[in-house]
């Protein structure tokens, strides 16, 4: 019995060293940060408020079959991430509303902070953009649309309004404005000619959000958009 009792104190002895050992792993503490590029103006893509793309990600330092892992970003075409560990990665933005870019290899460093951009082609680009007060009551919206995908299927357009924030699209978390127009669907015929809207039922003494979307038929049912403008009647 006394011998059963001392292989027990061993055990639990050696169960609490074990537990004491040092992780010598380093956290995640690499930082990513970047910007999508739209290919037709040069600029960042303007993207919906919330989740308007992701950037997709796997690291490829320790296995060729690593999970995909996703980033959301950010309605002006940035996005960020604080808590990557240090290794080599593929990266690639997707489902948003353009073709998924090429997939770039990213070498990652401990508290490092690594930049990329992406360039991708937007399905639909707006030309002659402007939106203005008309009355006490009304605003004029003027745009042209350019399809720059050959074989996508041009969809609908739409204007978002509102007077709560500036953050707005389609998406759940972000404003459905308040007095927004619709979708009106397009076909090839309404490309590359002005659209002319005019909207009205604008609260005077209110600043209203107001950007225009267009879609063509994609995996993610994404809109292209123009930025915000900010319209004060």
């Amino acid at each position: 019995m006394k011998k059963v009792f001392l292989s027990l104190i061993y055990l639990l002895a050696l169960g609490a060293m074990t537990s004491c050992d040092v992780d010598n792993y380093d956290g995640p503490d690499g930082t990513l940060t970047g910007s999508v590029i739209d290919a037709i103006t040069g600029q960042p893509i303007q993207t919906e408020q919330p989740n308007g793309y992701r950037i997709k990600y796997k690291e490829i330092s320790w296995s060729e079959n690593a999970t995909d892992q996703f980033l959301w970003g950010k309605p002006d075409g940035s996005f960020n991430h604080t808590k990557l560990f240090a290794g080599t990665y593929e990266m690639t933005a997707v489902e948003g509303a353009f073709v998924d870019s090429e997939t770039e290899v990213v070498e990652i460093k401990s508290n490092k902070t690594t930049k990329l951009e992406f360039t991708v082609m937007p399905y639909i680009s707006f030309k002659n953009v402007s939106i203005e007060k008309v009355s006490a009551s009304e605003v004029m919206v003027r745009f042209t649309l350019s399809k720059n995908i050959a074989e996508a299927t041009v969809q609908d357009y739409r204007i978002f309004a509102s007077s709560k924030t500036q953050y707005i699209g389609i998406n759940p978390g972000g404003s459905e404005s308040d007095i927004s127009q619709s979708e009106t669907a397009i076909t090839e015929d309404d490309l590359d000619k002005p659209i002319e809207v005019k909207l009205g039922n604008y609260e005077a003494g209110k600043t209203y959000y107001i950007r225009v979307g267009a879609r063509c038929r994609n995996s993610s049912n994404r809109y292209n958009m123009t930025e915000v403008f900010e319209i004060k009647m």
